[in-house]
């Protein structure tokens, strides 16, 4: 059985994303909508350029490549932290494809060209509409992986970018997330006057999945026990901060039909225990994410 990936709304559709298991007594759907401080290390090396950033980031991509055999790629619009595409995310998505069609001599990289601009005008932000149009889209190019990605301005000189690696004929896997940090260079900063969207934090935490920040996975997640004398079905919603350590922190009832439901949600999740979400420097840092637990009558 596949680890639950926590969101994954940035990766699929809702089952895809979420990979969420279906138990006898309870469904847990993990859901979330792919910086300063603790979002970057302060050991970090120096900047790249934004060439030499890109070209790094792309020898990355060697080994989810080859995992998922791929034969063709094509790579889309990027969106920024508002869930929205820009001129940044496109000029980016436009230099990671040229350095993968100059580093994967023997992969058919599609150009971008060919992408369809009827989503140009499409402003939803609803992560499961977003990826039933990645699908569609690479899929129309004749494509068997595509690379998305979004990003974030998370200094007045860097972006944060997290691009995720979807193969189409795994689309229930969980997908393969690469991070980098790409200097601000005079080219980017010329693209637009509109500034980059920044990161969505609360208490100086990063919101997963978005912005560039990427999802935690859960690898053990114990279903919640439906509550004895409760007669009806329901649905926690919770908010749980994931530790560095990948473990569940701070967890908040956001919605409980019943205080024994509740309950019950927040004993499960504690035992809880993730490969947490990656800085842009591809360290831990912690990450709000959201949680639904599905009670149903057993």
């Amino acid at each position: 059985m596949h680890p639950l990936n926590v969101n994954q709304r940035v990766c699929g559709r809702r089952r895809n994303l979420t990979e969420f298991r279906t138990f006898q007594v309870a469904t847990l759907v993990l859901v979330g909508t792919i910086c300063a401080a603790t979002i970057v290390s302060p050991a970090q090396n120096p900047p790249l350029a934004s060439t030499s950033a890109v070209t790094e980031l792309v020898s990355s991509l060697a080994e989810p490549f080859k995992h998922l055999k791929a034969k063709s790629v094509v790579v889309l619009d990027f969106r920024g932290a508002d869930g929205k595409e820009g001129p940044v995310g496109k000029w980016l998505a436009d230099q990671i494809s040229v350095a993968i069609e100059k580093q994967f001599a023997k992969l058919q990289t599609i150009p971008r060209s060919q992408l369809g601009i009827e989503n140009s005008s499409i402003v939803s932000t609803d992560p499961d509409a977003l990826f039933l149009m990645d699908v569609k889209q690479a899929r129309a190019v004749g494509a068997d992986v595509y690379v998305t990605g979004n990003l974030a301005k998370i200094s007045e000189s860097q972006i944060g970018l997290s691009v995720t690696i979807v193969g189409l004929k795994e689309l229930e896997k969980t997908h393969e997330t690469r991070t980098a940090i790409i200097p601000i260079s005079k080219d980017i900063a010329n693209l637009s006057t509109e500034p980059i969207p920044g990161l969505d934090l609360e208490r100086g935490i990063p919101r997963a999945g978005k912005g560039g920040i990427s999802m935690p996975i859960c690898t053990h997640c114990p279903q919640p026990q439906f509550p004895r004398n409760q007669t009806k079905s329901g649905v926690v919603k919770l908010e749980i901060v994931v530790t560095t350590d990948g473990r569940a922190g701070t967890v908040t009832v956001v919605t409980a039909p019943t205080p024994e439901m509740a309950a019950s949600a927040v004993r499960a999740v504690q035992t809880w225990r993730f490969k947490p979400s990656l800085g842009f420097d591809g360290n831990p840092i912690e990450t709000i994410v959201p949680i639904e637990c599905d009670f149903q009558v057993p």
